[in-house]
């Protein structure tokens, strides 16, 4: 049972969100960003913990997936490279789920934020008030809540564009 507020997914769903997160400007194209490689991120990690602490196919079996439950001691330095709390984790790498401190629950918020706004999808301005509303709310909900809020959110949508199909075929409001 996943401990209510706590980040979705697997460890492999939270560790690519991480990677997408930390992404940094692409100097050569405007508006895209370069993840760190496995390579990197091992050995910056080998250079603070020493040689053959991690290696960059482990890691790039824990992104996969092929790995699904790392040791805490592995999560512990993927999160010191990342800069956030190991409970951010703790849903699945602990024998028994926990709630995530309120800490690991503000900075996941702030990890999915900063991956939306580098994901190939995010184009154009930042998101303006009410999304960011909608945002901050929904990482509140239970995950039946966010189940719930989505399908309200897709239907709602999916409204929306049929009134604009309708309307296509009306002609244009001249006031």
């Amino acid at each position: 049972m996943t401990p209510r507020h706590a980040p979705a997914g697997s460890f492999k769903d939270r560790l690519n969100l991480l990677f997408t997160a930390s992404a940094v400007k692409n100097p050569d194209e405007s508006g895209t960003f370069t993840e760190y490689t496995p390579t990197q991120v091992a050995h910056e990690i080998n250079q603070k913990f020493g040689a053959g602490t991690i290696t960059d196919e482990y890691i790039r079996k824990l992104r996969r997936g092929d790995i699904k439950n790392p040791s805490v001691t592995m999560a512990s330095y993927l999160v010191w490279f990342f800069d956030v709390p190991l409970d951010v984790f703790a849903a699945v790498i602990d024998d028994e789920p926990r709630e995530p401190s309120e800490n690991a629950k503000k900075t996941w918020a702030e990890v999915q934020r900063a991956a939306a706004k580098k994901s190939p999808q995010h184009e154009g301005p930042e998101p303006n008030e009410s999304v960011q509303v909608l945002a901050r709310s929904a990482s509140l909900l239970s995950p039946q809540g966010l189940r719930r809020a989505a399908a309200y959110v897709q239907n709602l949508a999916q409204v929306e564009q049929m009134e604009g199909e309708l309307r296509t075929d009306l002609p244009p409001d001249d006031h």
